[in-house]
């Protein structure tokens, strides 16, 4: 039998982006490590610079924070900045992710297109540092990235004058966002599951003179959807059913409580056992035949306690409350801690400008850096030409011209092509060989961050 909960494993937001907090944290750890290296190693090799420069004709390898320090000598001191610490970081991609919020409210976009935006952002700097690509820039690449995928068809000179952007600083982190989703692309949210779950209450008979209970409580549940999970990790420990469920509780608890109830019902009879003789007369007459349907029906009440028995029923209110917890630290009314000027003045800009500091110097300039890389790959083209040209891979003109038939001529409808019967223009019939990955069928490969911890 194919639940939910199975059908969401095979989806690439289960694979690839559902973790513990204890995987969770620690992936976030190794990513601020490693950028700090490798940020380290390009302040201290940089030399000084000897001339000073506009600001007009910037650099992407120019350091805009101090690496290196003349001592009295005239010698150059390495001197590394303060970096940004894990929690620093989640603090500044929580700030973004409600500056994604407010923008998507602004320009009156979809509830999907604001909760993909948002989760495409927080993805993005679960494998990247903050301080090596600029979250500034990242978020509005996000935001437009998100309309393409819910088919949003937002222009892209449109978008750009709403933002006052170049449409090259939008273009230019496309490519990095994709790769930092590891080109997973489908986001998952609970709003379908909420109306679902509204239509599921509202079938119940007792129900019927309540409907204006079920519209408040699936108004308030909405609203918290639309904010709290995304301002904090729940996509990443649980699934859209479970938050949907969490929400529901926040803004009716008697209502999700009475829904799981409902859902979770199956009580598994006793004595219907396939080891005892009165387990194998139950509902089925007597006889041997009537074994063999008790010990079938045995499997199929098992199965059925497997999904809506009371011991997943149990587990499924601890997940619950466990995710309400969560979406609780995060409610609604919290929007205007994220834009309330004294909080962005003690601690949003002392950590924008430490950002400043300790920002990697050759990925900042996303603009730049996707020039760099354009002509790096011109001259490596160039030098894979070179090297065919004094006889390394040179492939001869008359061979070119055979393979489509030739220099065409006056004569060219008289003349008759001949080709051997074992040659083939294309190289002949492709050799089914061992599937790389594991044959026919894809192996599903083990989770490079993990996988999943958390609680289905």
């Amino acid at each position: 039998m194919a639940t939910e909960d199975a059908r969401y494993r095979d989806s690439s937001q289960y694979r690839l982006w559902s973790f513990s907090p204890t995987q969770l944290g620690a992936l976030r750890e190794k990513t601020n490590a490693a950028a700090r290296a490798r940020i380290s190693e390009r302040l201290l090799s940089h030399p000084l610079p000897t001339t000073t420069t506009s600001t007009s004709s910037k650099d992407l390898s120019t350091p805009t924070s101090n690496a290196n320090t003349p001592d009295p000598d005239g010698n150059s001191t390495p001197a590394l900045p303060e970096f940004l610490t894990p929690p620093e970081e989640l603090t500044l991609v929580g700030y973004y992710t409600s500056e994604i919020l407010r923008a998507s409210e602004a320009l009156h976009y979809a509830d999907e297109i604001k909760a993909t935006a948002a989760m495409f952002l927080k993805r993005f700097y679960i494998t990247n540092s903050i301080m090596t690509y600029p979250p500034a820039e990242m978020f509005f690449v996000a935001l437009f990235f998100a309309c393409k995928v819910d088919t949003g068809h937002v222009n892209l000179s449109e978008y750009t004058k709403i933002f006052n952007k170049s449409p090259e600083e939008i273009l230019a982190g496309e490519f990095l966002l994709c790769q930092g989703l590891r080109f997973a692309f489908d986001v998952k949210h609970p709003y379908r599951a909420l109306r679902g779950a509204m239509m599921e209450l509202a079938s119940f008979p007792d129900m019927q003179s309540d409907l204006k209970r079920l519209d408040a409580a699936e108004a308030r549940a909405r609203k918290i959807l639309q904010f709290s999970p995304l301002m904090t990790d729940a996509y990443f420990h649980y699934t859209p059913s479970q938050i949907m469920l969490a929400a529901l509780s926040l803004a009716d608890r008697g209502l999700a409580e009475r829904l799981i109830q409902e859902t979770f019902h199956f009580v598994q009879m006793e004595g219907n056992s396939a080891d005892t003789p009165g387990g194998g007369n139950n509902g089925g007459g007597g006889g041997g035949g009537g074994g063999e349907r008790g010990n079938k029906n045995y499997r199929a009440n098992e199965e059925k306690a497997k999904v809506i028995g009371s011991q997943i029923r149990d587990k499924v209110l601890g997940t619950i409350e466990a995710c309400r917890d969560m979406l609780n630290r995060e409610l609604p009314e919290r929007k205007e801690h994220w834009t309330n000027k004294p909080f962005i003045k003690t601690q949003i800009t002392p950590l924008r400008k430490k950002l400043l500091k300790c920002k990697d110097p050759e990925r900042w300039n996303l603009v730049e850096l996707q020039r760099v890389r354009r002509e790096q790959a011109a001259r490596k083209m160039d030098s894979d030409d070179e090297d065919d040209a004094s006889g390394g891979r040179r492939v001869k003109k008359e061979e070119d011209g055979d393979i489509f038939g030739g220099d065409l001529g006056h004569s060219a409808k008289k003349r008759k092509v001949t080709m051997k019967k074992e040659e083939d223009l294309f190289g002949g019939p492709m050799l089914v060989k061992e599937d790389p990955f594991g044959g026919a069928k894809v192996k599903k490969e083990e989770d490079s961050f993990g996988g999943f911890g958390g609680v289905l």
